[in-house]
């Protein structure tokens, strides 16, 4: 499968947990009873510790909407008072998980996107952003663009950053195109540090979508996808230090990142690759990538495999393929 690189006109973190501090039960009990001794009515004054119950439920289900499930148990934890106010969302991460079941076919049950996309939607309504997410991709995937867009709509102005690249991108397709909001909403996630929309909104600075072309910003959202794991982000960072267009020209960071978005399974940076090691002489391992991009369809890489081979041993030949039968790409954001 080809993945989309350099711009082309087609191409249109979840909030952690903060600080849950506990008031040490012993001391709290000490100043409560002196108080009951002296007929005082007992209460905690600000320096005895914060009092998490007196935070409006409205504003923290909204700032909870969207916790993933380790740091919305942790949240329930606090206080009797967020753990009743949390309720609903710990049912919507039930609601998730069988929805994700049903999705992919996972935990004795057959895939089904009709039940995945009903437990995703009772997770939204309970008000998590992460299955408001889910549903919008199953809408979106049968053309219900309008009903995907509601959801991510949703999702955005909670703060979920995968809901608002969503929308961002939701907009780059829309039909009539958004441009300016879908860049609004990528940058929105971008500083969030969700690496997708990091590489989207490049491209539209690369572009000029929505906003004025910029080439140093695009290449600075390149590199900074490109540094949170995004491959696509790797090999444009690795032509923009290759070319010196927004980073300062460098052969040794533009053979690093083309590197790492060759071992990641980026067929057109595998082609390069080889090439490289090509040209330095380093025919056995040029065979290797020439030939994983030769199997993922990069057609031009199959006349200088060819090539390479027959300058081999039959032994380096076999050994050459057999390594690409064995080789694993190495893990990434996408």
């Amino acid at each position: 499968m080809k993945q989309k690189t350099w711009p082309d006109r087609s191409d249109g973190v979840r909030f952690t947990a903060f600080p849950l501090s506990k008031p040490n039960d012993n001391e709290e009990n000490i100043i409560l009873l002196r108080r009951s001794k002296i007929g005082s009515k007992p209460s905690l004054s600000p320096t005895d510790g914060p009092d998490f119950s007196a935070l409006p439920f409205d504003i923290l289900t909204k700032i909870a909407a969207s916790f993933n499930f380790p740091n919305l148990l942790a949240a329930s934890l606090v206080c009797r008072s967020w753990r009743d106010a949390l309720r609903p969302l710990r049912e919507a991460m039930m609601m998730l998980r069988y929805g994700k079941r049903f999705k992919h076919g996972r935990g004795g049950v057959r895939r089904n996107l009709d039940k995945a996309l009903d437990s995703f939607l009772k997770g939204a309504a309970r008000g998590s952003t992460l299955a408001m997410v889910d549903a919008g991709l199953i809408y979106w995937e049968r053309g219900l663009k309008e009903e995907a867009i509601a959801l991510y709509q949703k999702a955005a102005a909670l703060g979920d950053p995968a809901g608002q690249c969503n929308l961002g991108i939701s907009y780059l397709h829309a039909q009539p195109q958004n441009h300016k909001e879908a860049v609004k909403w990528l940058h929105q996630a971008s500083i969030g540090g969700y690496t997708r929309a990091q590489y989207q909104l490049a491209l539209c600075l690369h572009q000029g979508l929505g906003v004025h072309r910029n080439l140093y910003e695009a290449a600075k959202w390149y590199l900074k996808a490109a540094e949170g794991g995004y491959v696509r982000a790797m090999y444009n960072a690795s032509l923009c230090y290759s070319s010196g267009v927004g980073l300062s020209q460098s052969r040794r960071q533009a053979r690093k990142w083309m590197r790492r978005a060759a071992d990641r399974g980026h067929s057109k940076a595998q082609f390069e690759h080889g090439l490289a090691l090509f040209s330095e002489g380093e025919m056995m391992k040029a065979v290797v990538y020439l030939e994983l991009a030769t199997r993922s369809g990069e057609t031009a890489a199959t006349h200088v495999k060819n090539v390479i081979l027959q300058q081999l041993s039959a032994t380096s030949r076999e050994r050459a393929l057999l390594l690409a039968d064995n080789w694993r790409a190495v893990p990434s954001s996408r």
